[in-house]
């Protein structure tokens, strides 16, 4: 891979079109999750390392990225593409600090229902459940059989998994099985187009797993005192082909699976921050409002 390193007057302006009426304290608040420093003044958010992000004003929640811009200078075919950048730039992607703010407000995109405009006119419409998973960050540690029989009171067929004999960790996963996923009658399919035969019990199934651990501190909780020794209740979603992560435009069936599994794992989320407290974030770094998973 080869990058063509931007000069000064290589600036790259993308477009970020959000519903109207979204504040813009909105746009900061969840930028600031995973960049502290940003500051707003005169509707422009300073992103650090010379981007910028300005809300129009004679439209507000039209926003622009302005970035240096930094292009790959080989195709972007047969890559994985999960954000559509595939399509948007088939001559070369976006690298380096261009692809870390085009990813931004991709995710601003995804949380907030709104678009992304690239300047290649290519419109990125992120499907609101195409990350699925959450983690609670909390500083209350439960045994693992204490958290078994919380999530049965949610997810009757959670199995705890136990690490081998002799392990030293504190570590510990609690499976839960969905089974495969099905498209219709008799057919069962992974929801990426691979179809499989009805499935004996030793075949792989899809899951959710919830993986507790010592905390990654997630940049949104940096001033929380209590991070350090935290613990993190990761929720993730694991399908049965990995290739539906890659998609940023899911079929009919499968957007209706992400929203119901996202939709557990959200249930799952509720009741873990309200017995151990502490905070939501997704995979991205965002913080989520309990309240919103209900």
């Amino acid at each position: 891979m080869v990058a063509e390193q931007a000069t000064s007057e290589e600036i790259a302006s993308h477009r970020l079109q959000l519903p109207h009426g979204t504040p813009a304290e909105s746009v900061l608040m969840m930028v600031r999750n995973v960049i502290p420093r940003a500051e707003i003044a005169d509707g422009v958010i300073d992103l650090g390392d010379g981007a910028v992000l300005e809300e129009d004003a004679r439209r507000p929640a039209r926003w622009t990225l302005r970035t240096p811009r930094i292009r790959d200078t080989e195709p972007a075919s047969g890559r994985p593409d999960s954000h559509g950048y595939g399509r948007a730039f088939a001559e070369g992607m976006p690298y380096g600090q261009e692809h870390a703010m085009l990813d931004l407000i991709w995710s601003l995109a995804r949380r907030l229902e709104g678009a992304v405009v690239t300047d290649s006119h290519h419109r990125l419409e992120p499907h609101p459940c195409h990350v699925r998973d959450l983690t609670v960050t909390s500083p209350h540690a439960l045994d693992p059989e204490d958290l078994l029989e919380l999530l049965h009171a949610v997810e009757a067929d959670a199995q705890l998994v136990r690490p081998p004999a002799g392990a030293e960790t504190t570590s510990f996963v609690v499976r839960i099985p969905l089974g495969v996923p099905e498209t219709g009658a008799g057919i069962r399919t992974s929801g990426a187009g691979s179809v499989l035969i009805d499935a004996d019990e030793d075949e792989p199934e899809e899951e959710i797993h919830v993986r507790v651990g010592p905390t990654g501190a997630p940049t949104a909780l940096g001033a929380l005192p209590w991070l350090e020794d935290a613990v993190d209740y990761a929720i993730v979603h694991l399908p049965l082909d990995e290739a539906e992560n890659e998609t940023d435009l899911p079929d009919a069936a499968t957007a209706e699976r992400w929203a119901e599994i996202y939709r557990r794992i959200g249930r799952i989320a509720g009741v873990l921050a309200e017995t151990v407290g502490g905070y939501v974030t997704d995979l991205e770094g965002f913080l989520v409002d309990p309240a919103d998973l209900a």
